[in-house]
């Protein structure tokens, strides 16, 4: 555990360098992806919406609206956490198991109410 606390701060720098850097759009994606949920680790919930804000395809916005449903709920913004959910709930395919976690989130949400 104490190692991957260590490799964070690199793992950031590498990610930063793939999101500036990267030829494929989709690399640059996924990395936004990664470096936002490590910043919503650290609790650095404006950073982690504004890279989770940067345009995208079509084919991530249920990862994209899934994070930032996570940031919402973390920040306790039940309600704006609950439309990201359903947004990822929506756009994420009917046959995906990723689907079955979104629910849990959203199923979560109702009974922290």
């Amino acid at each position: 555990m104490n190692e991957q606390r260590k490799d964070v701060p690199r793992a950031k720098t590498q990610l930063q360098w793939v999101i500036d850097h990267a030829g494929e759009a989709e690399l640059r994606d996924v990395a936004r992806l990664r470096l936002a949920s490590l910043l919503l680790d650290e609790t650095r919930y404006a950073d982690a919406m504004k890279l989770l804000d940067a345009e995208h395809p079509g084919s991530f916005d249920g990862l994209y609206a899934d994070l930032r449903g996570d940031v919402l709920g973390a920040q306790g913004k039940v309600d704006e956490a609950r439309s990201a959910y359903k947004l990822a709930y929506e756009k994420t395919d009917a046959k995906s198991m990723y689907r079955n976690l979104i629910q849990m989130k959203l199923d979560a949400l109702v009974a922290s109410k």
